[in-house]
């Protein structure tokens, strides 16, 4: 009867253990199931709202698709363009394949710019962007109408803009035409800084041009500024490239020395090149011209010394003293060619964001347009 007793004991203490053992697992089982249900919610708020940030993306980008993007055949590009006949070859430089007019079916008026042949872009490559070139919307910015590749001939569809390349209206006015006044002047430069900035602040991620110079800027009817080629610089060969670096006295030309150098690439890359451009806009002259004594000379050695002599009216394009009335006062120009030389700054931290530029600009110029920008 004892030893019974002492047995029971035992077969309760196991009995006693088998519970804990069976509490502990369960109590395990249900933190863990706590602890799945709550990473699971977590992983799902987040995939939310990156689902619900994609949409928004996607409306963004929708609402900036022009709506006649498409992808053109060789033969309706031969077609539009007189089988890209000389009478429809437009003014500028051919080194890259040479630009075009041409009509398109609904009446409207197109520019077929020509590409270099390449062996090494693939054309679903090439398709990827330009559509994402497309995809970009602004006043200030020459729209692209669509693209074509055959067998490796590249051409890129843009809208035509009437009073053609800056640089034309800059060093031999187009006949017919009339000189750029001051004013006009500086309604270009306003209207292309602010395209610029739309690229730098408003498209993510931010797009940086490469390539800002005066064959790269269109003016309309009214001489509001239209920068093409926006992405276009990757289709331009190296060789070319190389051609617009260096310029007399070892400067650079547009391109900023920290990608001549170093290959570095930023925003702060192309408020360089418009500031270049800039100073071109207000003096008239071009990159590199012959001095007085028949060597080449940069523009920037030709102005320091004016602007070291405080000489600033010297710095403004002659036309716009024998033909206009509006010239503007010294203090005027020399705000002016102050932003030239702080958007050239050899360390690309000290140069100022190109919405500054534009805040500048329409501080020195009060009526200088305000371009809308396209609705995000």
């Amino acid at each position: 009867m004892h030893h019974f007793c002492v047995e029971n004991q035992c077969y309760g203490g196991q009995c006693q253990n088998l519970y804990i053992i069976i509490l502990a697992v369960v109590s395990g089982g249900i933190l863990c199931a706590t602890l799945a249900v709550v990473v699971w919610l977590l992983v799902y708020r987040r995939s939310k709202r990156r689902r619900r940030s994609r949409r928004q993306s996607n409306l963004v980008a929708s609402s900036l698709v022009p709506p006649s993007w498409k992808v053109f055949t060789i033969e309706e590009l031969k077609s539009i363009s007189k089988n890209f006949s000389e009478g429809n070859r437009l003014p500028g430089e051919s080194k890259t394949g040479g630009t075009y007019s041409g009509i398109l079916a609904d009446g409207s008026k197109v520019a077929i710019k020509k590409l270099k042949r390449s062996n090494y872009q693939r054309k679903k490559e090439f398709y990827s962007e330009v559509g994402r070139v497309a995809r970009l919307h602004h006043p200030s910015l020459v729209s692209v109408k669509g693209c074509c590749f055959n067998h490796g001939h590249r051409y890129i569809v843009y809208e035509f803009i009437v009073n053609g390349p800056l640089d034309r209206w800059l060093h031999h006015v187009p006949r017919g035409g009339r000189c750029l006044s001051w004013p006009m002047r500086m309604k270009i430069a306003t209207t292309l800084a602010q395209g610029i900035a739309f690229l730098h602040d408003k498209v993510k991620p931010q797009v940086v041009h490469r390539d800002i110079r005066a064959s790269n800027v269109l003016l309309d009817e009214e001489f509001g500024a239209h920068l093409m080629g926006v992405g276009l610089a990757k289709f331009v060969p190296w060789e070319v490239m190389q051609e617009r670096t260096v310029m007399a006295g070892g400067t650079h030309g547009y391109l900023a020395p920290e990608f001549v150098y170093r290959n570095e690439l930023t925003t702060k890359s192309d408020v360089y090149s418009f500031g270049v451009l800039l100073l071109e806009i207000v003096s008239g002259r071009r990159l590199a011209q012959a001095d007085d004594s028949g060597s080449l000379q940069s523009i920037f050695e030709w102005a320091t010394t004016l602007v070291q002599s405080h000489r600033y009216p010297d710095l403004l394009d002659p036309v716009i003293s024998s033909s206009s009335s509006e010239i503007p006062e010294a203090g005027a120009i020399q705000k002016v060619v102050d932003l030239v030389y702080s958007c050239t700054q050899n360390l690309p931290s000290m140069r100022p964001r190109m919405s500054h530029v534009v805040h500048q600009l329409q501080q020195l110029v009060p009526s200088a347009p305000v371009v809308e920008q396209a609705q995000l």
